[in-house]
């Protein structure tokens, strides 16, 4: 992965918001609306925490409270662990990493809340950096390698091997592949 890439360029702008205040069915409704499965928690445009489907799982189904009568502030985790829009894909990963977390809203120098990125929006990218790191090899190569290894016949010497690579739509061993 691409370590320079600001998160601003992959981040989720428009983010499903609540205020601590609010009760857990609204919140549920929001997290449905948007398609999500986490809200962040905002007062005056300022994210104070977070509440996700682990949270209502563990601290409203589990516990076999009823929605609407238990309020956002009484389940949201805080306090809240934020990035800045500069800040890299790779930081963002090992600060999701290091704090055991799977979202991170993403402030201004104000600490207004700009965007949210996610474990699935790095991995997104990641996963298309490495298609196009291995189309930038093909083009500058003239072969396609394709990373997956499997064993068999080397399509190219008929020799049996427990490592093939695909290039170029054939399997080949690797004195093959060099070849």
């Amino acid at each position: 992965m691409q370590t320079d890439i600001p998160v601003k360029e992959v981040m989720t702008r428009e983010v499903c918001t609540i205020k601590k205040d609010a009760k857990i069915d609204e919140l549920a409704r929001k997290l449905i609306e948007f398609g999500v499965g986490s809200a962040v928690v905002v007062e005056e445009e300022r994210p104070i925490g977070i509440v996700t489907e682990k949270d209502l799982i563990a601290k409203v189904i589990a516990r076999n409270k009823k929605p609407s009568e238990v309020k956002v502030e009484e389940i949201m985790s805080f306090p809240l662990v934020t990035i800045t829009p500069m800040t890299s894909l790779r930081d963002a990963a090992k600060v999701m990493i290091r704090k055991g977390i799977r979202r991170l809203p993403v402030v201004n120098n104000s600490g207004k809340l700009v965007g949210i990125i996610t474990d699935n929006d790095i991995l997104e990218v990641s996963i298309d950096l490495g298609e196009f790191a291995a189309l930038i090899t093909e083009a500058s190569t003239g072969y396609a390698v394709e990373e997956e290894e499997i064993g068999g016949i080397c399509e190219k010497c008929g020799k049996h091997t427990d490592m093939l690579k695909n290039v170029n739509g054939l399997n080949v061993c690797e004195e093959c592949e060099e070849d």
